[in-house]
């Protein structure tokens, strides 16, 4: 097994990452209801169009419960008045989370979130069903306690100890201490969430099961082994081959830039032509 380094890993992260991953920081105010609710409505999208949906929500309803009890064009007109692209489908979302989080627990407060485990937030966020992947992994950093005695950084779960193993970076069954060898130098600074979300995205993507020949990990590697040199249309049909539902953010590889260099040597080739006419 050739040896691998933070900066390798750290480079097939960026060539997987999405705008997506870019969540900022919770506010220390901001309640678990809101911050899930904020996550729900941005999918697969950016962050700031999910703060702009809910704003848009703050103006025309005075708490959560009222969008809950309105009728969907209540919902649907206060996004609309705020020039919100897909509105209806954003309605629909809102109304649909807000009236399962009620009736599974016959109320709204999910500030318990913030204090329970990874397994329990993920049985809830299941229930939910309208709660995109990332989102489990943005409730784990909040749930982080600094001052906790326990605290040891940023939590590694199974699956991401699996992945480490499965994509030969580390032997099979590595123990924690080893991927947070490798993982601490990338998770730190303004790229920790992005980084963490990304490999933790990933990791979900490979069955908890190994089977005797696994098409996803073989995808995954692939990506890894080309990091460099994998064109943006060739990375996103193996991502899709694995069920990685998040659009690269980071393009320009391969295939693409060649284009762009045809072109400018077709533009020069008639300027000569030009010329000696």
């Amino acid at each position: 097994m050739a040896k691998v380094n933070s900066e390798d890993i750290k480079q097939f992260l960026s060539r997987i990452e999405s705008r997506a991953f870019h969540v900022p920081t919770r506010h220390e105010d901001m309640s678990a209801l809101r911050r899930l609710l904020a996550l729900v409505i941005q999918e697969t999208g950016t962050f700031a169009s999910s703060s702009k949906c809910m704003n848009a929500i703050d103006e025309q309803f005075i708490s959560l419960n009222e969008p809950r009890v309105a009728r969907l064009y209540e919902v649907q007109d206060a996004l609309e008045a705020k020039k919100i692209g897909n509105a209806e489908h954003k309605a629909l979302l809102i109304q649909e989370y807000l009236r399962r989080v009620f009736g599974m627990q016959n109320h709204l407060d999910l500030d318990w979130l913030f204090d329970s485990s990874s397994e329990r937030r993920q049985t809830l966020l299941d229930a939910i069903d309208c709660v995109p992947t990332h989102a489990s992994f943005v409730l784990d950093v909040d749930s982080i306690d600094e001052e906790d005695e326990d605290y040891e950084g940023l939590p590694i779960s199974p699956s991401v100890k699996r992945f480490f193993g499965r994509m030969g970076w580390l032997p099979a069954n590595p123990k924690e201490s080893d991927v947070r060898e490798l993982l601490d130098p990338i998770v730190k600074g303004k790229d920790f969430l992005p980084m963490f979300i990304t490999i933790s995205v990933a990791a979900e993507m490979l069955p908890v099961s190994k089977p005797k020949k696994c098409a996803k990990a073989d995808a995954l590697g692939a990506i890894f082994k080309k990091r460099k040199s994998l064109g943006d249309d060739e990375l996103v049909d193996l991502l899709d081959s694995v069920g990685y539902e998040y659009s690269p953010m980071n393009t320009g590889f391969g295939n693409k830039k060649k284009a762009t260099k045809k072109k400018v040597a077709k533009k020069k080739a008639a300027k000569k032509t030009a010329t000696k006419k």
